[in-house]
């Protein structure tokens, strides 16, 4: 998580000074990554949920607002930027809010709920500048991070150059991990085709440098309770691209061992994948098998 090109505020104070909106699941996930970070400036934690806040702030050291419009006034509008982690439909009014600050956005995909929406927010951040210096530009960055990763990025090279010819099949399992709340679930936590498979859509147009003409998907609930309140914490979808390609992308929202993230690409002459990194590279070989 970085934001490109810092303002001048940032090399005043050598580490970007950032706000988090947002402290629930995502927002616990981010906190630890800005805490962390020694480019970073953990600035304050934002959400009109002010215990929930508070016990992040406990963690973290971090200050409280209840709005951005406070966060952002209490630090004399010298803000770089700010990690959006809430729902959906608050993005709009954040990312403006921001945008009119000169403050550049790191948002949770999507974007906005619609294409057009999502567009007119880009504009907006293009349009904008801080404290009126046309060379400082305002950035929208989604979390789209396989395409940031080594090792998906490694993949996306090898099809680039060719190694495997045309790409012909590939199939892409992505397990969520920690696996939501039960509370998180009931309360609708998002469809899981729109919230889940995001990441990977995207990342496969991008490798395959093609669009999808036609998408089959369907998905299943894991208990009974799930299945009575309309909730698919499993799905699959079958996707069919320009160029011929047919792609398998299965979600699931209880990868309870662990981040499972694997993407395999069948091509005219050979085969690449990314796979899971293994905690430690020992492998022990016994009469039970190999493990």
């Amino acid at each position: 998580m970085a934001f490109i090109n810092p303002t001048k505020a940032a090399l005043q104070h050598a580490r970007a000074r950032v706000l988090l909106v947002g402290s629930g699941r995502m927002g616990h996930i981010r906190a630890k990554a800005l805490y962390s970070n020694p480019r970073f400036e953990f600035c304050g934690i934002v959400d009109s949920n002010v215990k929930a806040a508070g016990t992040l702030s406990e963690i973290y050291r971090a200050p409280t607002f209840e709005s951005l419009t406070k966060a952002i006034a209490q630090h004399d509008n010298c803000i770089d930027g700010i990690v959006i982690s809430t729902p959906t439909p608050t993005h709009q009014p954040l990312i403006t809010e921001a945008a009119s600050h000169g403050i550049s956005i790191f948002t949770e995909k999507p974007v906005d709920e619609t294409s057009a929406k999502t567009s007119a927010l880009f504009k907006i951040c293009s349009d904008a500048t801080k404290d009126k210096d046309i060379d400082a530009k305002v950035h929208l960055c989604c979390g789209f991070q396989r395409r940031f990763d080594p090792s998906y990025l490694s993949l996306y090279n090898q099809i680039k150059s060719d190694s495997i010819g045309t790409p012909l099949t590939a199939s892409i399992f992505f397990g969520d991990h920690p696996v939501p709340s039960r509370e998180f679930l009931l309360q609708g936590g998002g469809n899981i085709i729109s919230d889940c498979s995001a990441h990977d859509v995207d990342y496969i147009r991008w490798v395959l440098g093609d669009e999808v003409v036609c998408v089959y998907a369907t998905g299943t609930s894991s208990d009974e309770e799930l299945k009575e309140k309309g909730v698919i914490d499993n799905a699959t979808m079958v996707m069919k691209f320009k160029k011929g390609t047919v792609v398998t992308l299965t979600l699931s929202r209880g990868a309870n061992y662990g981040y499972d993230q694997r993407c395999e690409i069948f091509g005219s002459k050979g085969l690449a994948s990314v796979k899971n990194i293994s905690e430690d590279a020992s492998e022990l070989s016994n009469e039970f098998g190999t493990h």
